[in-house]
């Protein structure tokens, strides 16, 4: 069996398409996967890291920009159209993922050429405008929320599963992580992070916040560019806050945790569901269509999280928000419980099903 994943860009698409991968993995004997990504995105480090094949084309994302830029880019998107037909002509795939962001649209055009089965995971509440733009030529959308199927007309292949969680991320509960972060077992825990690049609006407010609070500790993902700052500002608090550009095993940082102060990208709201972690959510006020605001309403709504707006982040209304939280033992269990009621943690078994359902329809039983 052979897949092809179209995955690029932000970890928000890369990380869900890996989720299935690692699923077929375990499920399919010789199984062939191919990754097709650009080189500048996180594909090229988190996709071979996984041990995944990776191909590169050219593709560049067009929203958002001037013409001429628009134009070189419309460019790069065709070049990537035809180096995507090469890669796929060879691999033979027998369906193509396409995990959403530019750098999958020239792939499941091709593949559309090519007349292969197309299957597409739309991660946030309100679709990005390459899925939106490719719906027509995918089997299947899968859903990690509800309400993109608003957006989607009357498309037949719709299913909402969740998004797709890392296994380690999934299996989270009750983790006990502490000591790995030479954290104190006893008092709150504050973790931070704004996406795999980090975002300054969380890490000024929290640096503050935690400078002013010496009886909270930290786990704080600053992202590179603001690491320097941040360590000069909370370094000599070693080691009651730790401070990394960036975390890898994020399911150990969920399990050390009290409350999450966190952007509201798809994949973090997804996976502070996941674990039942009571969170502060601050959207990214220039996410494409304010996605990340209706990403964030969805765990506010539930009870597990409060929002709060990117421009009116500071120290002091971070603290008013946390401290209460911090001080009501009673009220964060109750929004772990909230948080459990709206959890989807089989997103990537529901997925890997159908697709495998998709492909028997051809070419007989898979065997698993």
């Amino acid at each position: 069996m052979r897949i092809a994943f179209a995955a690029g860009g932000t970890g928000g698409h890369i990380l869900p398409a890996l989720s299935v991968a690692d699923e077929l993995r375990a499920r399919v004997n010789g199984l062939e996967t191919l990754f097709i990504g650009t080189r500048y995105g996180l594909e090229g480090t988190l996709v071979p890291a996984a041990g995944y094949e990776i191909r590169y084309i050219s593709a560049r994302g067009v929203r958002g920009k001037g013409t001429a830029a628009r134009v070189r880019n419309a460019t790069g998107i065709a070049a990537g159209f035809f180096q995507s037909l090469a890669l796929l002509s060879r691999f033979k795939p027998d369906i193509v993922f396409g995990s959403g962001g530019y750098a999958s649209a020239a792939v499941v055009l091709a593949a559309s050429f090519l007349r292969k089965k197309i299957v597409i995971q739309e991660q946030n509440s309100i679709p990005g405008l390459t899925n939106r733009l490719l719906a027509r030529c995918a089997r299947r959308i899968y859903l990690g929320f509800a309400k993109a199927s608003e957006y989607f007309g009357n498309h037949r292949g719709l299913v909402v599963t969740g998004n797709p969680l890392r296994a380690d991320v999934a299996a989270a509960d009750s983790i006990d992580a502490r000591a790995e972060f030479g954290l104190a077992v006893a008092g709150p825990v504050l973790l931070v992070f704004g996406g795999s690049q980090g975002a300054r609006t969380l890490n000024h407010a929290a640096t503050e916040y935690l400078l002013a609070r010496a009886d909270v500790q930290g786990i704080v993902q600053t992202g590179e560019q603001d690491y320097a700052w941040v360590m000069e500002r909370l370094g000599a608090q070693s080691p009651r806050c730790f401070v990394r550009p960036y975390i890898g095993a994020m399911h150990r940082a969920y399990g050390a945790a009290s409350v999450a102060l966190a952007r509201a990208g798809a994949l973090s709201v997804s996976e502070i569901a996941a674990v039942g972690l009571p969170s502060i959510l601050v959207p990214y006020p220039h996410a494409a269509d304010d996605h990340q605001r209706y990403n964030a309403s969805f765990l506010a709504d539930a009870g597990g999280a409060i929002v709060i707006e990117d421009s009116k982040l500071t120290r002091d209304t971070l603290a008013a928000a946390l401290d209460p939280l911090l001080a009501d033992p009673a009220r964060l269990a109750a929004m772990k419980r909230s948080l459990g009621k709206v959890a989807r943690r089989d997103a990537a078994k529901l997925i890997v099903d159908d697709m495998l359902a998709l492909v028997s329809t051809r070419r007989g039983r898979i065997e698993e």
